[in-house]
């Protein structure tokens, strides 16, 4: 969706909420295929239907659907008597701005394609092209660095998650097959193995399964337990020794999408759940909450979604010495 239409959204969205009956809307927004019908959001806006915070989510989540989303927004307005509504989003938005800086989210300069082309992941280049990257001089000028690795997984025999990619089967890993270990990757960024990324933040996501095992939901009562408080230590005794050393691991969080040992669910249509959620997190939250922040968020909405056998999943967050707020403040620039 280009800017001009996310903007008349937004500019919109506060004043035409109470104008729209999503019990109506929503059917032709599936119908126009603004939305996939096993959308990960559809179960929970289902449940509330006419409240006003579930209409203004929706609209807001179909700036994130694609290049043709506002034409069939405006579209599935029409079909479900909401005349009125589709004008005023047709209308363009003449309102100036008094302010130099504008808050874009982070879609504003991403190429939508109705065509996705993949290629196969070889995991023994995938290794090289990763170490080559860390080698790069010119990450002495960047502050922050993401590593992202979307792909099949599994836990080996020694419970460590594995990356698998089009190169694995069961024949080639007693041959040729090189597995490749989550920790391996993380292993590239550390300060000794690329020190021009010493001290700044590195933030790992692994989309990928880590086991065979599915969660399930669980019924429960709440029940609370007393914890203990701890005892503090006197501190005056302790001495700290002054060395001019750093950590070698330090400033990395790594994020995977479900738990060791267990199953990452992906929609044959929309992708991945984690992922889903993560681009639509950032995209709203980014400018204005820290990176650890953001992840909490992803999986605070992670844990509402089910499969059909009531199938859960959790994310996982490991902390290596990101022990300061890492906030991205995407999009943010002067005006000319």
């Amino acid at each position: 969706m280009n800017r001009k239409d996310r903007e008349q959204i937004d500019h919109c969205c506060e004043s035409i909420v109470s104008k729209i009956d999503l019990t109506k809307l929503l059917p032709k927004l599936l119908e126009n295929k603004v939305y996939n019908r096993d959308d990960v959001n559809i179960p929970r806006w289902s449940k509330n239907l006419g409240a006003q915070n579930t209409v203004k989510d929706v609209l807001l989540t179909i700036k994130t659907r694609g290049p043709n989303a506002f034409k069939n927004l405006i579209l599935s307005l029409r079909q479900s008597n909401h005349e009125d509504v589709a004008d005023i989003l047709e209308k363009q938005n003449n309102a100036s701005s008094n302010t130099n800086f504008r808050q874009e989210n982070l879609l504003d300069h991403h190429i939508y394609s109705d065509e996705f082309f993949s290629e196969p992941l070889i995991i023994e280049a995938m290794k090289d092209i990763i170490k080559e990257f860390s080698k790069r001089d010119d990450l002495n000028k960047v502050d922050s660095c993401f590593v992202i690795v979307t792909s099949h997984g599994m836990e080996d025999e020694e419970s460590n998650t594995e990356i698998q990619g089009t190169d694995y089967h069961i024949a080639s890993r007693q041959a040729n097959y090189e597995k490749v270990l989550c920790t391996e990757v993380c292993d590239y960024f550390t300060a000794e193995a690329c020190p021009q990324l010493a001290e700044k933040p590195k933030i790992f996501i692994f989309q990928l399964c880590r086991g065979k095992k599915k969660q399930n939901g669980v019924i429960h009562s709440r029940i609370t337990t007393d914890s203990c408080a701890m005892k503090s230590t006197n501190e005056a005794n302790i001495e700290i020794p002054r060395i001019q050393t750093i950590r070698n691991y330090s400033d990395m969080l790594i994020v995977q999408s479900t738990l060791p040992g267990y199953v990452s669910y992906r929609d044959s249509k929309t992708g991945s759940w984690f992922i889903q959620i993560l681009c639509k997190i950032f995209m709203k939250h980014a400018h204005e909450n820290h990176v650890q922040d953001l992840f909490n968020m992803i999986d605070a909405e992670l844990k509402n979604l089910r499969t059909t056998n009531h199938e859960c999943q959790t994310s996982s967050v490991q902390s290596l010495g990101f022990n300061k707020h890492c906030y991205l403040n995407p999009g943010l620039f002067m005006e000319s």
